[in-house]
Parts: C-alpha cells; sequence; structure tokens
C-alpha cells in the first residue's frame, strides 16, 4: 500500500509509513468511514494537551510606547497579564531600571561636561574623561535603583492600604501594575527628554518635565479610581488623603536622603574653617 501523504510504498497492513510515520490505519480507518464522517474528522481542530501551561508574556518595550499613546486602552487591554505577580514585578524592576539608567547617562554626562566662565569667551565646555573615576558607581546603581523601586512600591502600598480602608476589592498585585505603569511617562518625559531637550533650549526642558509630571498624575488618578469604583464625594477625600501621604513620604525621603547629606557636608566644611 501506497503512503497517501508522502507516496512512500509499505508493506500491506502497516500501521505506520517507514518513510514519513503516518499513521497508516488511522487514516485508512477515515478513509473507509462514510463521506459526512470523514468531512467532520478533516474540520474538527487539533486538540491540545490539556496540561499545557499558559505562557503570560507582556511586550514591555510596546507597552511604555502604548501607555504614552493610550494609556487606559493599553491598560485595559493588557489587564489580564498584569494581574499576574511575575508581571507585575518584572515591569516594576524595568521602570526602576530604566530610572536608574537614566539618572546614570545624567550624571555622566554632567560629570564630564565642565563648563568654564571667561569675560571674553562667556561660557566653554570641554570634555573631561578623568573625571569618570570619580563617580561612586555602586552607591549611583545600587541606591538610585532602590530609591526608584521603593517610590514604585510606596505609591502601591498606600492606595493599597486606602482601598483596605475603603473596603474596596483591590489586590497589591494591581495596584503596583498601576503604579509603575504611571510612572512611565514621568521616566520618559522628565528623566529622558527633558535632560535631552534642555541640551538646545532649556525651556524645552521645562515643558517636558511637566507634562511628564502632570501625565503621570492623570494616568495614576484615572486608573486608580476605575478600578476602586469610587463615588465622586469619596473619590475626592480618597485621593486626597492617597496623595497627601505620598507628598508627606516624599518630603521625608528627600530631606533624609538629599537635603541631609549636604547639610552634614557643609557642617563637616565649617569646622574645617574654624
Amino acid at each position: 500500500m501506497n503512503c497517501p501523504k508522502c507516496g512512500a510504498e509499505n508493506i500491506n497492513g502497516s500501521t505506520f509509513c517507514i518513510k514519513c510515520g503516518t499513521n497508516l490505519k488511522e487514516l485508512q480507518s477515515i478513509n473507509d468511514a462514510p463521506i459526512n464522517e470523514q468531512v467532520e474528522a478533516q474540520n474538527q481542530p487539533i486538540q491540545q494537551p490539556t496540561n499545557q501551561v499558559s505562557i503570560v508574556s507582556l511586550n514591555y518595550f510596546m507597552y511604555f510606547i502604548a501607555i504614552l499613546l493610550k494609556p487606559f486602552q493599553c491598560f485595559k487591554e493588557e489587564e489580564t497579564k498584569l494581574n499576574h505577580a511575575k508581571t507585575s514585578v518584572l515591569l516594576t524592576l524595568i521602570v526602576s531600571g530604566v530610572m536608574t539608567l537614566a539618572n546614570m547617562v545624567k550624571t555622566i554626562f554632567t560629570t564630564v561636561r565642565v563648563a568654564s566662565y571667561t569675560l571674553t569667551d562667556g561660557y566653554t565646555y570641554s570634555w573631561q574623561w578623568n573625571n569618570l573615576k570619580n563617580i561612586k558607581w555602586l552607591e549611583l546603581i545600587g541606591k538610585n535603583f532602590l530609591i526608584y523601586a521603593g517610590i514604585i512600591l510606596a505609591i502601591a502600598f498606600v492606595f493599597y492600604l486606602g482601598s483596605l480602608i475603603a473596603k474596596k476589592n483591590l489586590s497589591f498585585i494591581k495596584s503596583l501594575s498601576i503604579a509603575a505603569t504611571s510612572l512611565i511617562p514621568a521616566v520618559i518625559g522628565i528623566m529622558i527628554l527633558a535632560p535631552l531637550s534642555g541640551i538646545i533650549w532649556k525651556t524645552f526642558s521645562v515643558v517636558f518635565t511637566v507634562a511628564g509630571a502632570v501625565y503621570t498624575l492623570i494616568i495614576l488618578y484615572e486608573l486608580m479610581n476605575n478600578e476602586l469604583k469610587l463615588e465622586e464625594d469619596e473619590k475626592i477625600y480618597f485621593n486626597l488623603i492617597c496623595f497627601g501621604l505620598l507628598a508627606v513620604a516624599g518630603y521625608y525621603a528627600y530631606m533624609k536622603l538629599f537635603i541631609s547629606p549636604v547639610n552634614s557636608g557643609l557642617e563637616n566644611i565649617l569646622d574645617m574653617l574654624k
């Protein structure tokens, strides 16, 4: 008998084709069946194994772009994936990593590009690549990454805690996804576009900074409220409390992480001059 698939000649009664491995008996049983049953068998979809695990993946690069263009529609379309802890945590790490990288590039640029002023020529700039050895790389990368990740976690925790008090159904994973998503415009506008455009014209830097900050607040406000489904009166008080707590926490962290080291350094300098 000839294989109906590859045409190879096989011994009569063979179960499988010696060339392509096609199940000859199964094909023979289909061919022997009535015409209507043959058509039905051919039209049946291939059954997938029942124990196959679905893979949840998110195209993070395209997600960043889509959030800038259509934030609410994009989040709704990817909501199922963002409900998974792995996707949510990975998105948080990626956003924190991009923020750390942007800050590192800015630090390198300001370190090696040295400005000097003269009465005749005004401001002139030179590139001092030897200054890179003065950068504390471990502190620059590690400390900033932890700060940025902490900001996302703080936003997620405050709104998650508020949802518990308001007795609303908001998981911490969903709150974390919203917090990381809302910071994407701030990352691109404030940390990437603002410094680059500031080289050309300072006004561009201000525009991108304000636009990134406002866009981030709008996305955070809308996504959280869409998820919590608060009444109008509840929405006002809920967001005032949450944003107020974030402002207080941000001010406290800023004073401890940035202002205190500067003041300490100034005090040390003054002590040396006494």
